[in-house]
Formats: C-alpha cells, structure tokens, sequence
C-alpha cells in the first residue's frame, strides 16, 4: 500500500478543514462519485503532508490549493475547476465557471471572499492544532 504522503498518482486537495463553512463543503465533495480519484488533505492537521508537496500551511490555510499527479498547481478556482471535473455531478458547474468570459469574475470573487473569510477567522490571530 503506499504512503498517503508521498501518493502522487491522483491529485491532492489541501483545504482549512478547521473552518466550519470550507470542512462542510469538502465533506460534501467527499461522498460524491469520482471522489475517491483525489486524495483530500486537511491543511489545518496534516503537516507532513504540507511538506512533502512543498506548501506552506499559511497559503494553504488561505486558499483552497490542488496539485495535479502531474505536479502542476491549482490555487483558487482552479482548483474547484480541477475537483468537478473529476466529480461527475459537477462537471457542469467547471465548464460554466471556467468558460473563458466568466472565469476571471469568479476567481475575482472567490479571492475577495477567502481573502475575507480569512480576515474574519484570523482576527485575533489563528490558532491552528498544533500550534502555541
């Protein structure tokens, strides 16, 4: 069996499974078909994991990040675009928001919104476990 750490035959996703809104929506990805062909990363827990991709958990933690088996990466809406396309139920949703017109208004606006949601969560400064 190998190593979920050093597993690069499918892609990974690292996402802040320590905010609420973010740990809901990838439990839901989760249990969609096609689910299974990407390896899901909690960026708040699995450091070891950071390390081996070469990510630092501050990004991590700001954005949603994936990384091809290819080893090429997807930060933002690209990397929503590179989980529906492999989850059949939304594959519909990552043509209609990555068509060329509509794709840097939405990257736009998912930047606005992490960059927010993670002002608001960070306040008084993020605690992650783990950490002092």
């Amino acid at each position: 069996m190998t190593d979920q750490h050093a597993d690069t035959s499918r892609p990974a996703v690292f996402f802040d499974g320590s905010c609420p809104l973010c740990a809901r929506e990838i439990r839901h990805y989760r249990r969609q078909p096609g689910a299974e062909a990407i390896r899901w990363v909690d960026a708040s827990r699995d450091v070891t994991s950071l390390a081996a991709a070469g990510l630092d958990r501050e990004s991590a933690m700001r954005r949603l990040h994936a990384r091809e088996a290819s080893g090429d990466w997807a930060v933002g809406l690209p990397a929503f675009l590179l989980i529906w396309r492999h989850l059949p139920r939304y594959r519909w949703l990552g043509r209609a928001l990555g068509w060329w017109l509509l794709r840097p208004l939405v990257a736009r606006l998912y930047d606005a919104f992490a960059d927010r949601r993670h002002r608001r969560r960070c306040k008084r400064g993020c605690s992650l476990p783990g950490e002092n």
